[in-house]
């Protein structure tokens, strides 16, 4: 079974279908007795930015720049 997702919420998906002893499409199998086909899967946080403060400005006048820093974080 593969998640549907790497992080937080995917499904693990498969078929389940009912088939007699050889192996043949049959319809007589019990509704109540069939196995879940998707189950939930949670490979951990998603990644997100972390991000501080803005910086000062490069100029005390005019078009200036101000950074900050940027990461991704898992």
């Amino acid at each position: 079974w593969q998640c549907s997702s790497t992080c937080a919420g995917g499904f693990h998906r498969r078929v389940v279908v009912c088939q007699d002893e050889e192996g043949r499409s049959a319809s007589y199998c019990d509704e109540a007795t069939k196995p879940p086909e998707s189950r939930h899967c949670d490979s951990g946080p998603c990644p997100r930015w972390n991000y501080g403060n803005w910086g000062e400005c490069t100029q005390t006048c005019g078009d200036g720049i101000k950074t900050r820093l940027v990461i991704c974080q898992l």
